[in-house]
């Protein structure tokens, strides 16, 4: 008896019987043998820790993904819309991702509603995470999206972190297929005609021109624009801020800009003022004016 309740305060009854398989033959009074790594009780405990572990991971998944959902998410039409209004999409594009984590919330205190963390950043399906569940991010109307995807595989993973659309510099048709599947905006990369129509074939709601400064500027979008009147199309690359105009008069529907819009020299200086007040402007030049 008195060794069962040695065995009974170590471990349960299931335990108990295991040990008396494994831990050899006692005298009396003896004193428990303590379970050798690596054998059966050992193991046993192992697989307990390691199912515990998952079933915490599970949990915090379920915990973040109905943070994510139970948060009014903004639909394909609200984006477009918005897209239609402001015209400017805020192109993240860093190798620190503090510098874009402050970066997207300098876009945010600026007024920008579209804030893209392109998957180049370090830790960007995180941070695009973060930007989702941030209240005073989406209370100023910011809505994160995802931008330099590259498969269907990546677009699923940003649109589970909380982005709301998809971006590419090229022409990645499961993402548009992702982003539709999901109710969320796509703007697929193209550099060439047939690119731009394929894209608008595949559902696209936006057409990227990239790298639009490289191929000819309001000038190429002019000349595309002639023949393909019924595109979207969206200027994206190295825009400074006095060739907005010479691009709407082109054609293009709004802009995905990056560095001359997101001054990350600031940043790194710590002017997040100055930041703000550049973002401010570009969004003057590109909003459209409200209509009574």
């Amino acid at each position: 008896m008195a060794t069962e309740r040695q065995r009974g305060s170590f471990s349960s009854r299931d335990e108990d019987r295991l040990g008396d398989a494994t831990e050899g033959p006692r005298g009396p009074g003896s004193r428990p043998r303590r379970p050798r790594p690596g054998g059966p009780r050992h193991v046993e405990r192992v697989s307990v820790a390691s199912a515990r572990l998952q079933e915490e991971a599970v949990s915090t998944y379920h915990r973040l993904d109905m943070a994510i959902t139970q948060r009014p998410l903004a639909v394909r039409r609200d984006l477009i819309r918005i897209f239609g209004e402001d015209r400017l999409v805020a192109v993240i594009r860093t190798g620190s991702p503090q510098i874009a984590r402050q970066a997207a919330r300098a876009m945010s205190e600026a007024g920008v509603r579209l804030v893209e963390i392109t998957l180049t950043v370090p830790d960007a399906f995180e941070i695009i995470e973060e930007l989702a569940l941030d209240d005073s991010f989406g209370e100023r109307g910011s809505i994160v999206g995802a931008g330099t995807v590259l498969s269907g595989a990546q677009a699923e993973q940003a649109l589970s972190a909380g982005a709301r659309f998809l971006v590419s510099a090229v022409l990645v048709p499961e993402m548009i297929e992702a982003a539709r599947s999901r109710d969320a905006m796509s703007m697929p990369g193209t550099m060439t005609p047939t690119e731009m129509v394929k894209a608008a074939e595949l559902g696209a709601d936006f057409i990227k021109v990239f790298p639009v400064s490289t191929i000819g500027g309001p000038d190429f979008i002019a000349n595309v624009r002639r023949a393909l009147i019924h595109l979207p199309l969206v200027a994206t690359g190295n825009i400074d801020l006095e060739e907005i105009p010479d691009y709407f008069r082109a054609g293009v529907v709004g802009f995905g800009i990056g560095g001359p819009l997101i001054r990350t020299d600031l940043l790194e200086r710590g002017d997040l003022g100055s930041v703000i007040a550049n973002a401010e402007r570009y969004l003057n030049a590109t909003r459209r004016p409200a209509t009574n």
